[in-house]
């Protein structure tokens, strides 16, 4: 670590040679790799972009020229080198650095982006603005699979401004990259045939572990005149041979358990419903893996589809097949989901066709922070026509949704969190649109009611407050909408009930029950714990929940503040 203990900014690789670059390079590796097998966050996307990122520094005066990331999970050694080795230590943890980009960490950062395929289009406004200063776009080749970047590219030749687009080409985006791009840059990196896209020029197939090149490519792009396109080649994993191995398994790593977790009982279940019903079929956005769908792709591949990064996509093609007489299963990450509003409501729900989305990482995630929490998704579908929504409470009642949703004939939506499956409840009465449960029914003065993991911590919490000498009832409110009217309106009047909600309050059982109550004229005392609506930055799964006052104490609490 001898080099690199002496670089605080991107200006001290100005003096270094080559052969200084290719250790200091080592050296960003080693450390990148040591925390975040520790942390957990994007390792093998990091480690590709290393010499790429040293040639860059090298070239550029950052940050004066402008480095925009895209996707983002690619910026550790520009964090490192840009002044924040010391506090890399902390990356992903609470307090510390972000895994992404992000503008109040440093002024080092142009952009704070955590979605892909954005890049090019934040590049064309700051050219339009006078921004000073080059401006260099880090494109990763998945995130050219998303339409935006199209929009944008197709906006670059409009421009009176230069801007130098990189597109890393390391074969990969999260899980394999398919279509048309894909098979393209293949035939590219083979046969050294030339991208051509329209009149701007393109150097082709640059070694993106080649130090020496990638600085003299990057000083003829720096003093072009014109926008300029850099094809580069890199490797996945760079560096670590179990990464360079199987980049897919590396691209993301934390701690993992030994209990399943709800992404892996939704991709058990619809690989054992796939074998009855030939009409199911499964899409997803990149996320194979991650959604647990790997399997299905093995037994059913004609019935799989990957789209790539193209939710937009994904979520208008399904409805295609749903007016085909099939039976899609849309599994999205609640974050990515929101890149398809528009599809959702105008292709899904105003069609009302039956199309199941499996919204995976549904409240919050912890680790990847802001731009990666899936808090929203309940504000924008409640707010749709024909949707229902469901969060199971445990394994059980996943696979209970997933069997009845086969028979369902307008869209739904079934979220579920990023984490183990710690409770099993044990029961999971018959699943009736709209219908709650009780899990204890006593005709207490204090009805709490829950849904999701959420549920869990409520009924936790209620065994502290019987030993205060405090009764409740419990109810799961796993439909989100429909709600539960007649169970609502079952309860008596002054009566204290309490909501508690794993996303914000647009949209939520509480300001639905609440509405539904006051036309009711129901004297009952009703209080919501839902999430605040502001950025919750980096934190554990477990802390951010704290921080919003749904842990299992914070439960307690607040009801026996109200008794």
């Amino acid at each position: 670590m001898e080099i690199l203990d002496k670089i605080k900014l991107p200006d001290d690789l100005k003096r270094l040679d080559i052969q200084d670059l290719n250790t200091l390079s080592d050296d960003l590796r080693e450390v990148i790799t040591k925390y975040t097998l520790s942390n957990g966050g994007h390792l093998a996307s990091n480690l590709g972009v290393v010499d790429l990122t040293c040639a860059l520094s090298y070239v550029f005066d950052f940050p004066k020229d402008k480095l925009i990331f895209d996707v983002g999970h690619q910026c550790y050694a520009y964090k490192i080198l840009s002044g924040r080795l010391d506090e890399f230590k902390g990356l992903r943890l609470k307090d510390g650095l972000s895994g992404f980009p992000k503008r109040e960490e440093s002024e080092f950062d142009t952009f704070n982006s955590g979605h892909a395929s954005s890049a090019l289009s934040i590049a064309c406004g700051m050219a339009r603005g006078d921004c000073l200063g080059q401006i260099i776009c880090l494109i990763g080749d998945g995130a050219m699979t998303g339409g935006l970047f199209y929009e944008a590219l197709n906006d670059v030749l409009t421009l009176d401004k230069k801007v130098i687009i990189i597109i890393n080409d390391n074969n990969k985006s999260i899980s394999d990259n398919v279509g048309f791009v894909n098979e393209y840059l293949k035939i590219v990196r083979k046969y050294g045939n030339e991208i051509s896209c329209f009149n701007i020029e393109t150097l082709n197939n640059i070694d993106g572990h080649n130090i020496c090149d990638l600085i003299g490519k990057l000083k003829y792009a720096k003093n072009s005149d014109k926008s300029i396109i850099l094809h580069v080649v890199t490797q996945k994993g760079k560096g670590m041979p179990c990464a360079e191995e199987d980049p897919s398994k590396y691209h993301s790593v934390g701690k993992t358990g030994t209990l399943p977790c709800y992404g892996q009982i939704f991709g058990d279940t619809v690989v054992e419903l796939g074998k009855n019903n030939k009409d199911i079929f499964a899409i997803t956005a990149a996320m194979t893996e991650g959604t647990g769908l790997s399997e299905f792709s093995k037994a059913y591949p004609d019935r799989f589809i990957d789209v790539g990064i193209a939710e937009e996509h994904a979520v208008t093609m399904s409805a295609g097949l749903a007016l085909a007489g099939k039976k899609p299963y849309v599994a999205i990450y609640s974050t990515f989901l929101q890149r398809a509003y528009d599809n959702i409501l105008h292709d899904i729900c105003l069609n009302k066709l039956p199309i199941v989305l499996c919204i995976d990482r549904a409240g919050f995630v912890g680790g990847d922070g802001e731009t990666h929490q899936g808090l929203y998704d309940v504000a924008y579908l409640g707010s749709m026509p024909n949707m229902s929504i469901f969060a199971p409470k445990d394994a059980q009642e996943l696979r209970s949704i997933l069997k009845w949703s086969q028979n369902y004939d307008q869209p739904l939506a079934i979220r579920y969190p990023k984490s183990e499956i710690a409770s099993d409840f044990g029961n999971c009465c018959e699943i009736k649109l709209g219908k709650w449960e009780y899990l204890a029914n006593n005709n207490n003065k204090n009805v709490l009611i829950s849904n999701g993991e959420i549920l869990s911590n409520t009924l936790k919490a209620a065994e502290i407050l019987k030993t205060k000498g405090i009764s409740v009832d419990i109810i799961n409110a796993r439909f989100i909408k429909p709600i539960d009217e007649e169970m609502i309106s079952s309860i008596k009047n002054d009566k204290n009930i309490f909501f508690f909600e794993e996303y914000t309050s647009n949209g939520s059982i509480y300001m639905q029950a609440l509405e539904y109550l006051n036309k009711a004229e129901h004297t009952s005392h009703i209080y919501g714990v839902n999430v605040e609506n502001k950025p919750f930055a980096v934190a554990s799964r477990k802390e951010l929940i704290e921080a919003a006052n749904l842990d299992v104490e914070s439960i307690a609490q607040f009801v026996l503040s109200k008794n």
